[in-house]
């Protein structure tokens, strides 16, 4: 072990930067990036040429004042796209233009991907929503609420990936030492989900929820134990081969790590863009680690190709990738209580139609990507930038806020 490697392997990561950015172990990336059919009459799509000029406004005008390095945005009407653009600089220091075809960590938007791979294999016969944990990770038999001396109900892969599991969550009042469980990246995934399993849980499985990464790194665990193979083949195998997904992984090589855009952190005091400490193209150290609802490195076409075949009940470019019934039951309430942005499996949801299934549903990350499914307007969105925090987030509403405007909701309630 390296001078190097023993530094980073005595430092507490304590934020998401070197969470987000230092996860990646070398596998070669084959493959084009799949891309949606661009509009070419935008008429048949209700809008005017000056109206998507107009969605780059506030975007360049946060670009020109420094608030933003650079980002992308892409929206998708009816299966075809009316806007895609990037804007700024992957990195400020060289001036390389941020582009659409950047490759970014997604941070939590990973978490919908997952639980889609989870849903193909439960299609496949390979799993059962409501299997208990225990039934493959046999040291979780039997766990307790903390302060309690009875056991608690057995957890299940349902509850893992809508955050009812019974784990701590991923705010200030959790521990140190349980976010190290998931933040060392020099340790494999097995070993990390036996450390978690040594601690009580904060509550009884399915009568709350509380964000939280540690369930789903249980539940990429589930997905090796029961079918033998990493977290990385499991998903290219049922969802981002099938899909075409071609450059969507958990593992990118260190060759293109180093091409990805730098990482910018918003200093809130000074109202200034600082280069993170820790970068993605950093590839000294050969890391071991998946975060599974948190290290996924895609593009924006290929975010948005995956949200147009949950915009298509399952379907994408006449290919099948998810039953219907799977993509409802993604997005009907798994929480113990409806209310606005509840929990489905994966997914936020909003806008939930009188069925109890949403009509509109979103992820965010914590590196600023977001991607948006609006079901009444027939809308797919993402926005991509690598940055954490700042004026983004008001960036990305604003974007939002625009899109609606161009496509209001149909008369139909």
């Amino acid at each position: 072990m390296n001078v190097t490697t023993r530094r980073i392997s005595r430092r507490r990561w304590r934020s998401w930067i070197p969470l987000l950015v230092c996860l990646a172990v070398s596998l070669p990336v084959f493959g084009q990036e799949v891309k949606m059919p661009v509009a070419t009459d935008l008429q048949s799509h209700g809008v005017t040429q000056d109206q998507i000029d107009s969605l780059s406004d506030i975007i360049r005008q946060a670009v020109e004042q420094g608030r933003v390095a650079g980002c992308s945005f892409l929206v998708a009407h009816k299966g075809e796209i009316v806007y895609r653009e990037a804007f700024g600089y992957a990195d400020l220091e060289s001036k390389r233009p941020f582009t659409t075809n950047e490759l970014c960590m997604i941070a939590s938007v990973s978490k919908p991907f997952l639980a889609s791979v989870f849903m193909v294999l439960i299609e496949q016969g390979k799993l059962k929503l409501d299997d208990p944990v225990e039934k493959y990770l046999p040291e979780f038999k039997g766990k307790r609420v903390e302060g309690s001396q009875s056991p608690a109900r057995p957890m299940t892969i349902r509850q893992l990936l809508s955050h009812t599991g019974g784990f701590w969550g991923n705010n200030r009042n959790t521990t140190p030492e349980k976010m190290e469980l998931i933040r060392n990246f020099e340790r494999p995934l097995s070993e990390a989900v036996k450390l978690i399993s040594e601690y009580d849980l904060e509550y009884e499985p399915g009568t709350r929820f509380l964000y939280s990464g540690t369930g789903y790194c249980v539940a990429g665990r589930v997905a090796e134990v029961a079918l033998g193979q990493s977290l990385e083949e499991i998903a290219q195998d049922a969802l981002f081969g099938p899909l075409g997904l071609n450059r969507t992984t958990f593992l990118p090589s260190k060759e293109v790590r180093a091409t990805m855009p730098t990482t910018y952190q918003w200093r809130r005091q000074s109202g200034k863009l600082q280069k993170a400490r820790e970068q993605p193209s950093s590839g000294e150290i050969e890391l071991r680690f998946i975060l599974p609802g948190g290290s996924l490195f895609t593009t924006m076409d290929e975010m948005a190709v995956f949200g147009q075949m949950h915009l298509n009940d399952g379907v994408y470019n006449g290919k099948r990738i998810l039953s219907e019934a799977s993509v409802a039951e993604m997005w009907r309430l798994q929480v113990p209580e409806e209310r606005p942005r509840a929990y489905g499996l994966g997914w936020f949801r909003d806008d939930v139609s009188e069925s109890g299934l949403a009509d509109l549903v979103f992820h965010n990350g914590a590196l600023g990507a977001h991607l948006r499914i609006d079901r009444r307007r027939k809308i797919v969105s993402v926005f991509l930038v690598h940055q954490t925090a700042g004026p983004f987030l008001f960036l990305k509403n604003k974007r939002y806020e625009q899109v609606n405007e161009m496509f209001p909701l149909p008369n139909d309630h």
